[in-house]
């Protein structure tokens, strides 16, 4: 699709590394508390729920929508999405190793995926796991259990998880505090 608007050369002459970079961080914002699902979407998006890929790319557009004023929908140009991907591939490359996920500390893994299976299925999400399947699948990356701590602290304050839930969530943080 041709852009007669003039976004399109807007978006594609004023993009940079620093453009970039706010961008993601916008998207970081954006999913704060939910970081577990950035991570499993950008590690492998093929596996990660449509869900989660859905809304990623929603908030990838909004955030250079956001920090541009460029409406990618709008645009067709494969060199305006390619500033779309630039975006995808800051933010697989600040989030790697899991970015500032909790590690949990060598040894305590076992405890803390029994903890995670405790949790109804929102709390689990949360920290992390994907919830889609028979039992919560735990957030692993390069070998290391990683807990979205902030996530759980969220899930915490915004829900009313009876004592049990809380007890367990306070367990689990407690046990990757000593990252």
């Amino acid at each position: 699709m041709d852009d007669d608007s003039g976004w399109n050369d807007v978006l594609v002459g004023g993009w940079h590394a620093g453009v970039r970079d706010a961008v993601v961080v916008r998207v970081e914002r954006r999913t704060f508390g939910r970081h577990g699902q950035l991570v499993r979407t950008l590690h492998d998006p093929e596996a990660a729920r449509f869900a989660w890929v859905e809304i990623l790319h929603r908030h990838v557009v909004a955030a250079i929508r956001e920090e541009t004023g460029a409406d990618l929908d709008a645009l067709g140009s494969q060199a305006a999405w390619a500033c779309y991907e630039q975006v995808w591939d800051g933010l697989r490359t600040r989030w790697a190793d899991g970015g500032r996920l909790a590690r949990v500390p060598l040894g305590r893994e076992p405890v803390v995926v029994n903890l995670l299976m405790q949790l109804p299925a929102a709390a689990a999400e949360a920290a992390g796991a994907d919830v889609s399947g028979q039992v919560a699948d735990p957030l692993w990356v390069d070998g290391r259990l990683l807990v979205d701590v902030h996530g759980l602290r969220a899930h915490v304050h915004a829900s009313a998880a009876d004592a049990d839930v809380r007890t367990v969530i306070a367990r689990i943080l407690a046990a990757c505090n000593g990252q």
